[in-house]
């Protein structure tokens, strides 16, 4: 019997061990620390005694409870064991259950009754030596790496999310305007859940005493997740955001299986993770629109409904 319980009622111990196991790309977005950040209301939909598991983010939209996927993350999936016909039926109830759907899953399972299309992310494969790793940069990149290298640029270890989270609202605010209060609110506690919960990892390059970029990672046994970053002018010119990832991939290149870029869709950040040797991963966009007139045409312009 599928049960939909709120994070309050979740036993979140079963929870992230059942997490924990699932060592593909997205197994963060899924861990109970990250989702009490970027969704305190979130709610969970359990199978048994945590045999299967997915996380629902639900949010109250004038009088209707929708659900579309959470800031910060980029995909949910199920977890665990693969449902009978009968609980794949009381999935599709529980996830029809809301007028309004807007969310991203690699599980197929999902795409039942629901409209698609396909979004990507970039993803380098590790588990290799770090020479190995290097090769597949691209001219530009190494070009970059040199230019931070001649710099004498320093690198430091630190834990310091609003000095990130300043430089990221000097430098991108305009940029990305979406992002207030709440949202920064909510990627401040983000970080410091990950830290708590011993995946936050935090580097930071400097120049002549000076801060000039700073970058932000969970890493877990298996695998590196890129949260956020951010670089001034003086870091952009000579490479400071790329010797960061470089940093981090010669740290990590032999003992974990892959770097996940975390997007984008977006051309120029796109290729930006193509340089790297990364590569394309495919996964869906899911909806689904049921909601009265005019809130379906408001809805389906304001989440893109029909891209």
């Amino acid at each position: 019997m599928i049960k939909l319980l709120s994070s309050q009622d979740l036993d979140k111990k079963k929870w992230d061990a059942l997490v924990s196991q699932y060592t593909s790309p997205s197994q963060f977005f899924h861990f109970s620390w990250y989702l009490d950040a970027v969704c305190p209301k979130w709610q969970g939909l359990v199978y048994g005694d945590y045999e299967l598991v997915f996380p629902i983010t639900p949010q109250l939209k004038l009088g209707f409870t929708i659900f579309v996927q959470a800031i910060f993350t980029r995909e949910f999936n199920f977890i665990g064991k693969l449902p009978s016909a009968d609980v794949l039926v009381q999935i599709k109830q529980a996830l029809h259950s809301y007028k309004f759907l807007y969310f991203a899953s690699s599980s197929e399972l999902v795409s039942i009754n629901l409209k698609t299309s396909i979004r990507n992310y970039q993803l380098i494969k590790l588990g290799l030596p770090y020479d190995d790793v290097y090769k597949n940069y691209s001219q530009n990149i190494k070009r970059s790496l040199k230019k931070s290298v001649d710099a004498a640029i320093e690198i430091r270890s630190i834990f310091e999310p609003l000095t990130l989270i300043d430089l990221f609202r000097n430098e991108k605010g305009a940029e990305f305007g979406h992002l207030g209060k709440k949202e920064y609110a909510a990627i401040l506690q983000l970080m410091n859940n990950g830290k708590s919960a011993d995946f936050a990892y935090q580097i930071a390059a400097y120049l002549d005493g000076e801060l000039i970029a700073s970058s932000f990672y969970f890493v877990s046994p298996t695998a590196i997740l890129f949260l956020k970053g951010a670089v001034n002018a003086t870091g952009k010119s000579i490479g400071a955001m790329v010797s960061l990832h470089d940093h981090v991939l010669k740290t990590f290149s032999n003992s974990h299986t892959y770097f996940d870029f975390g997007g984008s869709n977006a051309k120029g950040l796109r290729e930006f993770n193509l340089k790297f040797g990364a590569i394309d991963m495919n996964y869906l966009l899911l909806s689904s629109n049921n909601l009265p007139w005019p809130l379906n045409s408001l809805f389906d312009k304001k989440y893109k409904h029909n891209a």
